[in-house]
């Protein structure tokens, strides 16, 4: 049986979009800059998820660097500049915002809005969105379901008519705290043991699967 929605909330870096290869020069850029040494593309798609800050923290980690906000401010400074070297939709990724396109569609990420809305723009799917809420759009970001409770009082949908679709264990977690369908896609950037251990209440392989599971 597919699953009646009104609202669809979707997660950004490794769920719609794969970001990595530019995330993961921008890190090294800055590392480098820095003095430190740089670090593999694996080792770095552990770090994302949960914003810049936790994201350049865990790659300085070690080093004995303790200047977090410049390291920040690098990362910022050389993911602006290389934004789109690499950057695409997953497979399927367009053809689903166009086929829920009378569902209300959002962005809920933790990365900063105005590297969403470039991205999107450089797209060509900006106008595909009814909302984007970056990790510095309102005072928390996930795993606090601030921004999902922003959406779901924006667009007055219940959250039995909504579903959050992430690839990390911070996804389910933001949706169950909600009271939100999850569904974790299996090809993003979360470790596949700790998504299974937080429970979504489904899981796909392909963004095309969405179109059997929801009308």
């Amino acid at each position: 049986m597919k699953r009646k929605i009104s609202l669809i909330v979707y997660d950004f870096d490794g769920t719609l979009v794969d970001t990595l290869f530019d995330i993961a020069d921008a890190v090294n850029l800055s590392l480098g800059e820095l003095g430190l040494r740089t670090l593999s593309r694996e080792t770095i798609c552990n770090y994302v998820g949960k914003g810049v800050e936790r994201l350049m923290d865990q790659s300085i980690k070690g080093t004995g660097c303790t200047d977090l906000p410049l390291a920040v401010e690098l990362f910022r400074k050389h993911y602006s500049e290389n934004l789109m070297n690499h950057t695409r939709f997953y497979p399927f990724g367009r053809e689903i915002l166009n086929h829920f396109r009378d569902k209300k569609q959002a962005i809920c990420s933790n990365k900063p809005e105005e590297f969403v809305r470039r991205i999107l723009v450089s797209l060509e799917s900006l106008n595909l969105f009814d909302a984007i809420l970056g990790g510095d759009s309102l005072t928390s970001k996930k795993p606090d379901p601030e921004g999902l409770l922003h959406l779901l009082d924006r667009f007055q949908c219940s959250p039995e008519q909504a579903v959050l679709i992430g690839d990390s264990p911070v996804d389910v977690e933001t949706g169950k705290r909600a009271g939100v369908y999850t569904c974790v896609v299996s090809f993003g950037f979360g470790n596949p043991k700790e998504i299974a251990l937080a429970e979504p209440d489904c899981s796909i392989d392909h963004l095309s699967e969405l179109k059997n599971l929801f009308h």
